[in-house]
């Protein structure tokens, strides 16, 4: 669990952190990363033997929104055999965070376990997502909710005030009825990157904070997430050494491949 007692960010956004958020956003990177992943945790009551697999972030800052596209292929062993899950997700979000566009395809074992795809708005009083595919479902947004690259910003801008902690609600595009509540924790700011990597070359001189997000998904008012994400965010959006931890096992990515690209001239 998050510790608890820490200061809220106040929900409502001031014209001052606005300006905030849009120096933030100027400094997002467009880039492609490749991550391996493996066995950060296994706990003895888990049934698994082991995890590898991969995950690979493009994420590109073009001259009208947010452009992610993921793919978390993991391989799990266990006492029946191996279980290989392969799972897509393709997003668009516009520049001030208010419209969003999804498709999602999960596959297990070579089977199509889930597919999604559709739009989400958020307003002053909230927000909807309209799905075509399970066609006919919306799912409905509370206040002051946000798609994935307006929490990182405003993550980002909290760190960068050298404030602490952040609520918010937060859809995705993973789920066709259910946004998650996310607690989030930034840490003290790191020292920068000096080491001889090649691969975090790229990083030198960037600032970065240790993160670590609670998602409460399936019972938002329980006492313990549903899982945690903890990771070293750079202030131009990069992530690396990431743990997903599920509560009885975890899983690590690590940064194997970052190619930086060239911003949009719009």
């Amino acid at each position: 669990m998050l510790l608890l007692g820490l200061i809220v960010v106040p929900a409502e956004p001031t014209h001052a952190v606005d300006t905030d958020l849009q120096a933030v956003a100027r400094n997002l990177a467009s880039h492609r990363a490749l991550y391996t992943l493996s066995v950060a945790r296994l706990d003895p009551r888990n049934y698994r033997h082991g995890i590898a697999g991969g995950l690979s972030l493009e994420f590109v800052h073009a001259c009208d929104g947010y452009v992610l596209n993921q793919r978390f292929v993991i391989e799990t062993t266990t006492d029946d055999g191996t279980v290989l899950n392969n799972m897509v997700l393709n997003s668009w979000e516009a520049l001030d965070g208010k419209s969003f566009s999804f498709k999602m395809r999960d596959e297990v074992n070579g089977d199509v376990e889930q597919e999604l795809k559709g739009d989400g708005k958020l307003g002053s009083r909230g927000g909807s997502v309209h799905f075509t595919q399970p066609e006919d479902i919306d799912l409905d947004l509370p206040p002051m909710a946000m798609f994935p690259t307006e929490h990182t910003l405003r993550l980002l801008a909290l760190a960068r005030s050298g404030g602490n902690w952040l609520q918010a609600s937060v859809y995705d595009g993973a789920s066709p009825d259910a946004y998650s509540e996310v607690g989030g924790f930034v840490g003290a700011e790191l020292p920068p990157e000096t080491g001889d990597n090649p691969i975090l070359s790229e990083l030198k001189g960037q600032r970065s904070w240790r993160i670590r997000l609670a998602y409460f998904t399936s019972d938002k008012g329980q006492d313990t997430p549903d899982y945690e994400i903890a990771y070293r965010l750079y202030e131009n959006g990069i992530a690396d050494d990431i743990v997903f931890d599920y509560g009885d096992y975890a899983i690590r990515a690590t940064l194997k491949l970052l190619e930086l690209k060239p911003r949009e001239a719009c």
